[in-house]
């Protein structure tokens, strides 16, 4: 008697996106049109919308989260010499991004549900640490009270890492709109994906907003 066995993959892009194809290509085609290739209204549509999603007043589109948690970091100033708390279970990314930028990330374990544990914070903290960098691990909200609450005694920036978790919510508010910048992934295999690699930040600070448009508008 022979087994039947059905092969299932990890991911199909194709399928996915099938039923949207008309619709995309249409989209695809509109950009030809006018030719502006970089940025655009299209663009600047996305981003107004996003930062509605999210509740925050700016949102800034680049092209992968990986870039966007750098040029958060550097939109903050960070930099060699500096230190950044965060999680050692992340995607490479969240810990590639304080190296990147010359400064030296400081881990600290996680609770239960994979997301930092706010009670290890404190004690990492030293006259270096400049932020801390909580991941919404699988969709799940940080315990964002705790960690900005030591944020905000230590002087401490937050920069949330959503890249897991768009529209997901700590106590009624989206998560990306606590920290001074929010950085989301739009990777394939994101819970919000482009057709390709995509990332965006969100920001309530319009000076930060001016600064990482000029970061992102070069290289």
């Amino acid at each position: 008697m022979s087994t039947m066995v059905k092969q299932v993959p990890y991911v199909d892009l194709v399928t996915q996106h099938r039923l949207l194809k008309a619709e995309l290509l249409e989209a695809i085609g509109h950009v030809f049109d006018h030719g502006q290739f970089i940025l655009g209204d299209e663009v600047e549509e996305l981003e107004q919308r996003f930062a509605d999603a999210c509740s925050v007043r700016f949102a800034v589109t680049v092209n992968s989260g990986t870039d966007g948690l750098v040029l958060a970091l550097k939109a903050l100033n960070i930099s060699k010499g500096d230190e950044v708390i965060t999680v050692p279970n992340s995607f490479v990314a969240s810990t590639s991004c304080i190296t990147h930028v010359g400064a030296c990330p400081v881990f600290v374990d996680v609770r239960d549900d994979f997301n930092i544990d706010p009670d290890k914070i404190a004690s990492a903290i030293t006259d270096r640490t400049k932020a801390i960098l909580p991941v919404h691990l699988t969709g799940r909200p940080v315990d964002l009270e705790p960690v900005m609450a030591i944020a905000r005694q230590r002087g401490l920036f937050v920069v949330e890492d959503c890249a897991q978790a768009v529209t997901a919510e700590y106590d009624h508010q989206r998560v990306g709109s606590f920290g001074e910048i929010g950085v989301f992934s739009l990777h394939s295999l994101k819970t919000l994906n482009a057709c390709g690699d995509g990332g965006i930040l969100t920001t309530n600070d319009q000076s930060l907003y001016e600064r990482l448009k000029l970061l992102r508008n070069h290289g």
